[in-house]
């Protein structure tokens, strides 16, 4: 009868936590105080003069001039802007966000650009080291610990 609790709570807890999930994914873009990378492309002018935050792929820069122009991912495909003010060191082909307000002709006055992934290579890179972290988490978590199959629980392990 403890078995058949346990796994009706686990399965409460686990459709409980995929439906906040589902929740939270289906209304991000509503709690968001910028506009969409997908409404700027769709209705660029409409949100001339206000404050965005668009996440873009470094094309070509310009150090002596302080732009550079990125690639920004939509919905509705790829697009181009051109950052003024860009202070980031970054190669073409990393990732940026850029914090500013959109002007006419397709540019952005950054206020802030921050480095996602300064080359391609970045995120290959951060996955494999949290991989290694998390088999390392792992390793150390069952040397000290074992699941008892009969009970359903960890107990530590009478070795450790």
């Amino acid at each position: 009868m403890r078995l058949i609790v346990r796994l009706a709570a686990l399965a409460v807890i686990v459709a409980a936590l995929g439906g906040l999930s589902v929740h939270y994914d289906a209304t991000e873009e509503e709690r968001l105080p910028y506009p969409t990378a997908t409404e700027i492309n769709a209705e660029y002018d409409a949100h001339v003069g206000q404050e965005t935050r668009v996440f873009g792929t470094i094309r070509s820069s310009n150090d002596a001039a302080d732009r550079a122009t990125i690639e920004v991912d939509s919905d509705a495909g790829f697009y181009e802007l051109t950052v003024r003010n860009f202070d980031a060191d970054v190669r073409r082909g990393g990732t940026v966000q850029v914090y500013g307000v959109l002007e006419a002709d397709r540019t952005i006055d950054a206020h802030r650009v921050t480095v996602v992934n300064p080359s391609a290579r970045s995120a290959l890179y951060k996955y494999a080291v949290s991989a290694v972290g998390a088999a390392l988490v792992l390793v150390v978590f069952f040397r000290e610990w074992r699941f008892d199959t009969d009970s359903l629980v960890f107990e530590v392990r009478d070795d450790g």
